[in-house]
């Protein structure tokens, strides 16, 4: 569920943005609040006073939530369709590893409904600039200002007043799953029992194992079943495969476990994308000026290029394929059909 500080941010970015007009390729060094941003989307930032980093499209800025939910539904509905497929034939390294990659993913959505976002790549102002050949001719091109510190990933976050604030973050594997400690970090605030039982197998803990000492534990475990799956070819249950080559399993049951505890989780967060993406559907039903945001934000989920079929989605529960179906109609013709009020 998105949280309604949160509801109420994206919302007004997305009605900001339909009041504002601006080229949807904006590669200028001024003007608008849209300058600068490229293909669709793509916010930059700025030293501001303090040390603190500065976005010139705040007042949009709920449009990257939006995006990277939609992406990550993209990414996370082949990848489990395609798990779904391996797993069949009991490729269980090959699914383990697909799923763990739609999660891994999808975990944008999840970050979305707490009002996080992980933009990347992390860039400064853009600014034009000439070169002189030499020979007569001249080249032109474009730049962008370094940021202090070069970060890789900026975490932008929501607080409860719904101000922003802006931090560096790294790309690796464990600094993504990470961000789930920043999810817990405010009072009353819990995981979602499908992530607390996919770090608890990950560590292989029980549930008397809880909080802090599961992320500690289960962030870095949940990143080497990546690694085990796609480096060494294993995908199965530890103890069942034990079992197994103690003559204790010979049936080889529970092998497929991991790769089971896995497709929970990138389920899990495939909702949570669809939950802001179908916020943003029904946004768009509901207001008449909606036209250019939808292609800006559709533009911006498709870059770098993606190609998505719809297909059959037949491994999926209904709900989940419903939805699907209704974002692949909106991203194939840039259209939604008015069928619900708006948000």
């Amino acid at each position: 569920m998105i949280e309604p500080h949160v509801r109420g941010v994206i919302k007004r970015s997305l009605n900001h943005a339909a009041a504002s007009p601006g080229s949807i390729l904006n590669l200028s060094d001024g003007g608008s609040v849209w300058a600068g941003t490229g293909m669709g989307f793509f916010p930059w930032f700025r030293p501001g006073s303090g040390g603190r980093l500065e976005c010139p499209q705040e007042p949009v800025l709920g449009l990257s939530l939006v995006r990277a939910a939609i992406r990550g539904a993209l990414i996370s509905t082949r990848s489990i369709l395609a798990g779904d497929h391996l797993s069949e034939g009991r490729f269980n390294a090959a699914s383990s590893a697909l799923y763990y990659t739609a999660a891994f993913h999808a975990l944008d959505g999840l970050l979305a409904t707490r009002g996080r976002v992980l933009i990347q790549p992390a860039r400064g102002q853009i600014r034009s600039y000439s070169h002189d050949y030499g020979n007569g001719s001249t080249g032109h091109g474009m730049t962008h200002d370094p940021l202090p510190g070069d970060p890789a990933v900026i975490c932008g976050s929501i607080s409860r007043k719904a101000t922003w604030s802006y931090e560096p973050r790294g790309r690796t594997h464990q600094s993504r799953w990470s961000e789930l400690k920043q999810l817990t970090s405010t009072r009353g605030a819990t995981l979602p029992d499908y992530v607390a039982r996919a770090l608890s197998y990950a560590a292989g803990t029980g549930p008397e194992i809880q909080g802090v000492a599961l992320l500690e534990r289960g962030i870095p475990a949940l990143a080497l079943l990546r690694h085990q799956a796609l480096y060494e070819g294993f995908g199965y249950d530890a103890d069942a495969f034990d079992a197994v080559m103690n003559r204790d399993n010979p049936y080889g049951m529970g092998l497929d476990s991991r790769a089971d505890h896995l497709r929970e989780l990138a389920v899990g967060l495939l909702d949570d994308c669809l939950e802001v993406a179908d916020f943003f559907v029904a946004w768009a039903e509901g207001s008449p000026d909606s036209s250019s945001v939808v292609t800006r934000v559709v533009l911006s989920a498709l870059m770098p290029a993606f190609e998505f079929e719809s297909r059959s989605l037949r491994t999926l529960e209904p709900e989940t394929a419903a939805k699907v179906d209704r974002l692949a109609a909106l991203l194939t013709t840039g259209k939604v059909e008015p069928s619900r009020s708006p948000a």
